[in-house]
């Protein structure tokens, strides 16, 4: 089992309105002992989510005035956690050079793709060195939607021209990327 799982089923140990304790015996191959070993008594490192989510993080910013250059997203990118963690993992976060110099590459590149995707999809629009929100910047900061989701209803709402195509461009936002569906209705769904 992977280690998760492992401990996912050590969390349920017990039962809640019945014990006080639950009881895990871990069972393994002696060379795999250690290894579970440590991560039983040893805490997990908690790791930054940001970069994932970066993009309508920096929107929002933009959008709130807090961010209104590249230097600003920099700076802004130094109050986070991930920047905490980029020099205690730095392979975590694909980061080679872990001097100053390195690291401060490595955030002007991150910022320098995530405004020229936010650019891209028309949420904000770049001066020089300045950045400014655009009204489909404001409507994805406003109703906390996905950039990607406002740049693909502006670029097709126009061509919905009934109720099914309507609901197909709803369906095919961002923020329902990740719902899962129930069993057997993967198959009714793609009918």
């Amino acid at each position: 089992f992977p280690i998760t799982d492992v401990l996912q089923m050590m969390g349920r140990a017990g039962r809640p309105q019945f014990d006080t304790v639950g009881v895990a015996v871990v069972m393994v191959h002696a060379p795999k002992k250690s290894f579970y070993k440590r991560f039983l008594y040893e805490p997990f490192p908690v790791e930054s989510a940001l970069a994932d989510c970066l993009h309508n993080h920096v929107n929002a910013e933009v959008v709130t005035g807090t961010i209104t250059s590249k230097a600003a997203a920099v700076d802004y990118l130094t109050w986070t956690y991930l920047f905490r963690r980029l020099l205690c993992n730095p392979s975590y976060y694909h980061l080679l050079d872990t001097s100053k110099e390195g690291m401060a590459a490595y955030l002007a590149e991150l910022v320098e793709r995530t405004l020229q995707d936010l650019e891209d999809a028309e949420c904000l629009e770049i001066e020089g060195e300045g950045v400014q929100p655009t009204t489909l910047g404001r409507i994805a900061g406003y109703y906390y939607l996905d950039y990607q989701t406002v740049h693909l209803f502006a670029q097709r709402a126009e061509e919905v021209a009934s109720e099914e195509e309507a609901m197909k461009l709803l369906s095919d936002a961002t923020e329902f990327a990740e719902l899962p569906v129930r069993h057997n209705e993967d198959g009714m769904n793609a009918e």
